[in-house]
């Protein structure tokens, strides 16, 4: 956004030398030459009125000329940053020199400089080892943002303005944008070394910045935008902590700038565009994190209207005209709007899944569970989506590769929608969550409720499973990485269906998990992350493995599970990375995660749901079943032999379960698929 926009009171005429202007030094102002540059040695020159009109706009004399093109402007601004360090270093260095003259003070003072002195040589430095790229490369650059970032998942910028805005914004804005997009010029950098050193030097270049910014000010809005990617940027590299904090430090600006309000003052269409941009990239950021934003912690409880959204691309399909014109009296608010609208109800998914499915009095079909409240508020949502941002009428097969990337403006936040939406039901329905926390209801389990969940999580994660290869089908590249994470979702649960002595029904499960394995190791060839929950996923199956006994019958009932695994692939949230967590905290603060102790959990498999066979009367589901096939014992859980358990009597161990059980669970929720069309689609 144009710093010089409406609203903004003008600047003070510069009364300061320009060393000590641009070093944002307190300038003496004597004439010709300030003291403070005579005691520095260093040349002093005042700027005469024509370069003040420039820069102020408001004087009526010709201006000096003065090249200003976006490099020039760029590189004076950080000229000026920098020369403040360097200046408040000489202040240090005069400092020091005084004190080494007093002996008495010299052991107070001399662990200070090494401390210092490094931090502004480092900040000094990174700018020097990584420079900006020539515009020409910046500018290509920013496009391959705008292809495979804009709104994927962020809608952080004004679209139509902002190229041409580009030289405008605030370095640290700049080195953001590089370091989140660079990675999608493949034919600039090959080098894969070269292309991470790049990477991470843009990334601290613009924290450096950024930082330097929010402690001294002026805090502007492109402050707030480049946290917000370079939030996105760490989390993505696996630096989830740090994410974290950089997001809830845009946030709190945010609340006490009150950025969510309207009503202070008068600006541009597309300053007001970006101001609602920024406010809802920040929520969406930190929900898609696994971290929830109450509107009423807002100063007035109130929000600003939802971003602009492209409408859906037109389709060649006759059929869409017929079906393009069921319409509704919704108002059809964007698609951006309802992706925003749906990542509330994953915020309180995640928390639901950082449970770790501890059992509570309350079972998950009452209608006060955190079960049902959060598959009721979807519910409520999805009401509010226009027919035409859902699946029919998109009409996807009819749609060509060059169809869907020349509108990834709308094909991006609409799968992401789809996604969330289908993840969403996985994961309140995974068969390890839900028999976790259904332990206190060994035998009080309705028919309904084991229907419903059965139903459910064979048809989400079909839908995943089908958007997957329909990327593949149409070699569309997906650049989100939030939809990585919905495969691997999948994923855990596609490998604990297939342990079964089914061949068919196991070769089927197993080539589910291998096609999300790959999707998600694809997205990691660009996000780090996604690499490390790829690998994730295939530790998590070589331990998975160890433990099946493929015998009926023969499983070894004290045999565990390490279930950690799973909470490290589960849990999308900014606290669950312990690799990230070592690399954020010092000795002093870092704590070592929940070690695996051989601890044996009560779960049980859950009863499978009655059904019609396909040539009898009411029986059982046809199901293939192993291991144990009895509803809960009402009786003590399994009896564990001396020695197997330190703590056999423990309730709520989410750590470990046992092997016998945790393939059993699988299979009472493995039933022939249902294939009636369109089940299931949002």
């Amino acid at each position: 956004m144009n710093r010089t926009s409406a609203g903004r009171p003008a600047k003070r005429v510069r009364q300061a030398c320009e060393p000590c202007r641009r070093k944002k030094a307190k300038c003496p102002g004597e004439q010709p030459v300030c003291s403070l540059c005579a005691r520095l040695q260093q040349q002093c020159t005042y700027a005469d009125e024509g370069r003040r009109s420039l820069t102020n706009g408001t004087g009526s004399g010709d201006p000096i000329p003065v090249s200003t093109t976006p490099e020039i402007r760029v590189s004076q601004a950080l000229e000026d940053r920098l020369g403040s360090l360097e200046t408040k270093m000489n202040e240090v260095l005069d400092a020091l020199g005084r004190n080494s003259q007093r002996p008495e003070q010299q052991t107070t003072t001399s662990f200070m400089p090494p401390t210092l002195g490094g931090s502004v040589t480092s900040s000094l430095s990174l700018s020097q080892l990584t420079p900006l790229p020539t515009w020409e490369n910046v500018l290509a650059i920013a496009e391959l943002y705008m292809l495979y970032c804009d709104s994927q998942p962020l809608p952080l910028f004004h679209r139509d303005s902002f190229l041409s805005s580009l030289g405008n914004r605030d370095p640290e804005v700049i080195y953001a944008i590089l370091a989140l997009s660079v990675r999608f010029s493949e034919d600039q950098y090959r080098d894969a070394n070269d292309l991470a050193a790049r990477t991470s030097g843009y990334t601290e270049v613009a924290r450096s910045l950024v930082m330097r910014r929010v402690s001294e000010g002026p805090v502007e809005l492109s402050t707030l935008q480049c946290l917000c990617l370079l939030s996105l940027v760490d989390f993505t590299n696996g630096n989830t902590h740090r994410s974290s904090i950089h997001s809830s430090l845009a946030m709190n600006l945010a609340k006490c700038a009150n950025l969510a309000s309207e009503s202070h003052a008068v600006l541009s269409p597309v300053a007001r565009e970006e101001r609602r941009r920024c406010f809802w990239s920040i929520c969406l950021l930190k929900r898609l994190h696994g971290m929830e934003f109450d509107y009423l912690d807002l100063p007035d409880g109130s929000f600003p209207p939802y971003p602009e959204s492209p409408s859906m691309p037109q389709s060649r399909s006759p059929n869409d005209m017929t079906d393009g014109a069921r319409t509704t009296d919704l108002k059809d608010q964007g698609i951006v709007a309802y992706v925003i609208m749906l990542s509330e109800v994953f915020a309180k998914t995640a928390r639901y899944v950082r449970r770790h499915g501890k059992p509570t009095n309350v079972p998950p079909w009452s209608s006060q569970s955190e079960y049902s409240k959060i598959i009721t508020l979807q519910m409520d949502l999805e009401t509010f989506v226009p027919y035409i941002h859902r699946f029919k009428p998109a009409s996807l097969s009819e749609r060509t590769l060059e169809d869907l990337q020349a509108n990834r403006n709308y094909w991006g936040p609409f799968f992401l929608n789809q996604c969330l939406y289908h993840t969403i039901l996985c994961l309140l329905n995974h068969p390890l969550l839900l028999s976790l926390s259904l332990r206190n209801f060994r035998s009080t389990i309705p028919e309904i409720f084991l229907q419903h969940t059965s139903d459910l999580i064979s048809t989400h994660t079909t839908w995943i499973i089908h958007f997957i290869k329909y990327f593949e089908e149409k070699s569309f590249m997906v650049s989100d990485p939030f939809l990585g994470y919905s495969a691997a979702v999948v994923a855990t649960i596609e490998l604990q269906l297939s342990f079964t002595e089914n061949s068919t029904i196991r070769q089927e499960k197993r080539d589910r998990f291998l096609k999300c394995v790959s999707f998600v190791q694809k997205l990691g060839e660009k996000w780090p992350y996604m690499a490390r929950l790829a690998d994730r996923l295939q530790r998590l199956e070589d331990a998975v493995s160890a433990s099946y006994q493929p015998e009926s019958g023969a499983q070894n009932k004290s045999l565990l599970i390490d279930l950690s695994r799973f909470w490290e692939i589960l849990e999308y949230s900014s606290n669950s990375d312990s690799d990230s967590a070592r690399r954020m905290f010092g000795d002093s603060l870092y704590s070592e995660p929940p070690t695996f102790a051989g601890e044996v959990s009560q779960t049980s498999p859950l009863p499978e749901p009655f059904r019609l066979g396909p040539q009898q009367g009411l029986s059982p589901s046809p199901m293939p079943q192993y291991g144990l096939q009895t509803p809960f014992p009402a009786g003590p859980p399994y009896a564990i032999e001396p020695g197997n358990s330190p703590r056999p009597d423990v309730l709520d161990d989410e750590f470990s379960i046992l092997a016998a059980n945790f393939f059993s669970q699988g299979q009472e929720f493995l039933r022939t698929c249902d294939n009636r069309a369109g089940i299931g689609n949002f």
